[in-house]
């Protein structure tokens, strides 16, 4: 099953820890709250309005590593296709994400270099730095 979402976030660990082999990956998609259900009676109030975050988990750091040039935010998400298998142990089931894959690519990735000659980190194209402006002492 194939999914797009927005992806805003993801983490990754490879290494040991306790001695023990970990590599473990998650994204963090956006999802909408679902606002079929508000009321508001005399038994109280229940609203929800907006989007949370989704947690992802995924087999290996690999996938993360493979996306990180993206460097997705809330602020400049990055619309990704989920590969997803549901799997279950005869009990519970759960969706499982396979592969994933942008369905965009970024002309200009934000980059944690500084410009060799300035020293500063510039933005990507089309954003501009927020105006400082100097406050009275």
């Amino acid at each position: 099953m194939e999914l797009k979402v927005e992806l805003v976030g993801m983490k990754a660990f490879k290494g040991k820890l306790d001695g023990k082999e970990i590599n473990s990956g998650a994204l963090y998609t956006k999802v909408k709250l679902d606002e079929r259900y508000n009321k508001k009676d005399q038994d109280g109030t229940n609203w929800k309005f907006g989007h949370s975050v989704e947690e992802w988990k995924v087999p290996d750091s690999e996938i993360v590593m493979r996306l990180a040039h993206l460097k997705p935010s809330v602020d400049r998400p990055v619309m990704v296709r989920l590969e997803v298998e549901r799997v279950s142990n005869g009990r519970e089931t759960k969706e499982i994400v396979i592969d994933c894959r942008p369905l965009e690519e970024r002309a200009d990735p934000l980059s944690d270099k500084p410009d060799a000659q300035t020293g500063e980190v510039r933005p990507p194209q089309g954003q501009r730095t927020p105006q400082r402006t100097a406050v009275p002492a």
